[in-house]
């Protein structure tokens, strides 16, 4: 089962497969829980809304269309279901996104200085960026999703996506552009 795509998992699934909607969750559960835990902040708040997301999935297969990308319809869920949670709920935490650095060779305190350095990075990004250039700056280097998928998943054209990208890359750059001091 695990050579199956996503959409044929989730074809599958709509059938009545319960094995092909836990391959699923299997390999879209922490992909989604780190979108989610970035856009919010929290773990609590994450886990909350990644059962939201994949309840949803479960009430909504029979809506699935095969002709898009069965992760772009996911991420799309998972978007929505986290800005309803912040309609409903004002954060009770600062934001700090838990993004997965390091290798497992690496020592302890490297790692934890690579996370660190990662959320702070990050964190830097969505205050800086308007929410559509940061989430599709996102999607694109830690959701590794494609333009197609972007577009999809943020109910926006491709052409439209790789504006989004270019502007939130451009941006970036001119922010983070090292300053150079000449001392005499």
């Amino acid at each position: 089962m695990t050579a199956d795509t996503d959409n044929d998992l989730a074809l599958r699934w709509k059938s009545g497969v319960v094995e092909a909607y836990n391959e699923l969750v299997r390999r879209h559960l922490d992909p989604v829980h780190r979108y989610v835990r970035s856009r919010c902040g929290n773990d609590q708040d994450a886990a909350d809304i990644c059962q939201e997301v994949f309840l949803e999935v479960c009430l909504k297969i029979a809506n699935f269309e095969p002709t898009h990308p069965f992760t772009a319809w996911l991420y799309t869920i998972a978007r929505r279901k986290t800005i309803d949670r912040f309609r409903r709920h004002k954060p009770t935490e600062e934001f700090h996104s838990d993004l997965h650095s390091g290798t497992e060779s690496s020592h302890p305190s490297s790692i934890l200085e690579e996370r660190d350095s990662a959320r702070n990075a990050w964190e830097k990004v969505f205050r800086l960026l308007p929410e559509t250039q940061a989430t599709a700056l996102w999607l694109r280097v830690q959701g590794h999703q494609s333009i197609e998928q972007i577009a999809a998943t943020m109910d926006q054209s491709e052409a439209n996506v790789k504006v989004l990208l270019f502007r939130a890359r451009q941006r970036l750059a001119i922010e983070w552009r090292p300053t150079v001091t000449i001392t005499p």
